[in-house]
């Protein structure tokens, strides 16, 4: 502040040079000279309180450095996902060959132990699975914590969301799940021709994780299932995607772009490209769904309850006879009617969790961020409120009303009646 002084000063000195030098003669206030001298004297104390001014307005509120991961380091996070994987896959190996070495049953020959380990694989694919998939969880949780350091569980915001909002997850579900099916179909048959083209592409598909869900399906509980296919990856998946990559991606490249980089890059580690087509859609909704709630139990319980979906309709149709089973083939093609009447719901429910999105409200009415866009909670200490808007009346009966239209266009456009019993009835069994 007292560095701006000294350069006014300086440049008034002229002037005031000019007024000692005519002290000695009467000055006239209404001439022309002295009319001027003050005109000059207003311009430069006002140009003086502007240069007092401006450097107090310009760093009350430095520009804050988005955090990362940036565009370059997601990429190694993608690979570094796919790499935590295989490290899972190795360990189960090395542990299986441990446990031979120790029970004296190890082969003789190379050749035998390759065939005793492929049949391993075949054999206890739920095993290799669950060992795969904690052994990922682990790894991407020390990651994380180290990637984030100070401030991790606000920086992925563990808030609770409201209840309505869960119930509401929860129904969009089935109308996910058919959509993410209908658009798996529509890949598949465009790989199925592309890969008569160019048969090398076939090895793709021994990475279809749908079928070796279904085979695990008919030998394994259901619970084990949950545990390894949604619960495992509810947790590490969401904590690279949505946690680290999409926390630096929507940060640096904003809302829409962030979503969409994280989204394809999410649908990229699945492998088979048909299943990674499906998927990024269902990864754009759980971005949106963190986003509109602030809290990251929301996509956690989007991606739970997606993939405990997939497993118990495995489930279920490793134990249904054919033409009842065909509801949770995603080979099967769905009703139009049925993909409109979900995607118009689904549409709806967006629409209405923006309108009731959580924010971050400081005293003097204006939204806090910590300077970029983020999902972050505010300082403990900070005078924040949480505030969540109110949808207007009308929303409610309309999402009723869209899903019961959703439910008939199921019944009317869906599974034989003769199906659709066995299916119910089984569906209680199996729980």
């Amino acid at each position: 502040m007292a560095a701006s002084e000294n350069p006014s000063s300086e440049q008034s000195e002229p002037i005031f040079d000019s007024l000692d030098e005519t002290e000695d003669t009467p000055i006239d206030l209404f001439s022309e000279e002295s009319k001027e001298t003050i005109d000059n004297l207003l311009d430069e104390a006002v140009q003086t309180a502007n240069a007092e001014d401006t450097p107090r307005l310009i760093n009350t509120s430095p520009s804050v450095r988005p955090p990362g991961p940036g565009l370059f380091e997601s990429f190694f996070w993608m690979i570094g996902v796919i790499v935590a994987h295989f490290v899972g896959m190795i360990v189960f190996f090395f542990g299986f060959f441990a446990f031979l070495m120790g029970t004296n049953q190890l082969p003789d020959t190379s050749t035998e132990m390759r065939d005793q380990l492929s049949g391993l694989s075949e054999t206890h694919t739920l095993e290799l699975a669950g060992v795969e998939q904690g052994i990922f969880v682990f790894i991407v949780i020390a990651a994380v914590a180290l990637r984030f350091r100070k401030g991790v569980l606000a920086k992925l915001n563990l808030q609770p969301f409201a209840v309505s909002t869960g119930f509401l997850l929860l129904i969009c579900v089935l109308p996910l799940s058919l959509l993410s099916g209908q658009l798996y179909k529509i890949a598949f048959d465009a790989w199925t021709v592309f890969t008569e083209q160019f048969p090398w592409l076939q090895q793709f598909d021994q990475m279809q994780a749908m079928e070796m869900v279904k085979g695990m399906a008919k030998k394994s509980s259901l619970w084990a299932l949950i545990l390894v296919v949604a619960v495992c990856p509810a947790i590490g998946e969401e904590l690279v995607f949505r946690g680290a990559i999409g926390r630096g991606l929507l940060a640096r490249w904003g809302l829409i772009p962030g979503i969409l980089i994280t989204s394809f890059m999410f649908g990229i580690v699945h492998m088979h490209p048909a299943h990674a087509i499906a998927v990024i859609p269902l990864g754009m909704f759980m971005h949106f769904v963190y986003v509109a709630t602030k809290s990251f139990w929301a996509p956690m319980l989007v991606h739970f309850l997606n993939n405990a979906f997939a497993v118990t309709v495995a489930k279920m149709m490793s134990q249904l006879p054919e033409n009842a089973a065909r509801l949770g083939d995603e080979s099967q093609a769905v009703h139009p009617m049925i993909s409109l009447a979900a995607a118009l719901f689904l549409t709806v429910v967006c629409i209405y969790l923006w309108k009731t999105r959580v924010r971050y409200i400081k005293p003097n009415g204006s939204e806090w961020t910590p300077g970029y866009l983020s999902n972050e909670k505010p300082p403990v200490n900070a005078p924040i409120t949480m505030e969540r808007s109110t949808a207007a009346a009308g929303f409610y009966p309309g999402l009723a009303f869209l899903f019961l239209n959703f439910l008939a266009m199921m019944y009317l456009f869906g599974m034989e009646p003769e199906a659709e019993a066995g299916f119910l009835q089984l569906f209680i069994k199996v729980f």
